[in-house]
């Protein structure tokens, strides 16, 4: 199965299915790759039977997909995986809560996941070898930004760019040995905690 860059979510069953926040942390494991109800019940600590329970809903609605079946030990393991890579609601959906709902928590769960992946990496990711900050193959930073709205999606279309650049560079060159991990994510706030950054 080759999984789509977005879902659109078409219906509020659907909407209602993925704002849970157990399924949304299963989503994002299944969107990464198959897993069997077994791996998701050992990954989270809970019953095989409330897992499956959650995975039936998952793939009733058109969320994820079984992709494989595996006999091993006299029994069949199901590997499922999520049907695309990221989930949108219609336009009919975003004045419900679920859709509000549903996008903070999938936003909660990019970064509990981005933590998992910092804590497994190998020890060299974070071994320093100059303290020119710019040549590091790696970036942690937090900004907070004064700007129009206009000019942060103008910046993000910018950073969107540049990332399917990098990826497109990947697949050009396949002697490409390093993996990297990417992750970002920006919102409206509140209020400002960096207070020099937000008067700037």
């Amino acid at each position: 199965m080759e999984q789509k860059s977005i879902f659109i979510i078409e219906n509020y069953d659907q909407l209602k299915v993925i704002s849970d926040p157990l399924r949304t942390k299963m989503l994002m494991h299944l969107v990464e790759k198959p897993h069997t109800g077994q791996q998701l019940s050992q990954l989270f600590g809970l019953s095989r039977a409330k897992i499956l329970y959650h995975l039936r809903e998952l793939e009733k609605h058109g969320i994820i997909q079984l992709v494989k079946k595996e006999e091993k030990g006299g029994n069949i393991l199901k590997y499922y995986q999520a049907v695309a890579r990221g989930f949108i609601p219609a336009d009919h959906l975003l004045t419900y809560t679920e859709s509000k709902e549903a996008t903070r928590q999938s936003y909660v769960e990019v970064l509990q996941r981005a933590k998992t992946r910092a804590l497994s990496a190998p020890e060299e990711a974070f071994a320093l070898t100059s303290t020119e900050v710019e040549n590091w193959p790696r970036i942690s930073l937090q900004s907070e930004v004064r700007v129009s709205e206009q000019a942060f999606v103008s910046f993000l279309q910018k950073y969107r760019s540049l990332l399917h650049e990098l990826q497109q560079s990947s697949l050009d060159d396949p002697s490409s040995k390093q993996d990297y991990y990417l992750m970002i994510t920006g919102f409206q706030i509140d209020e400002p905690l960096f207070k020099k950054d937000a008067q700037e």
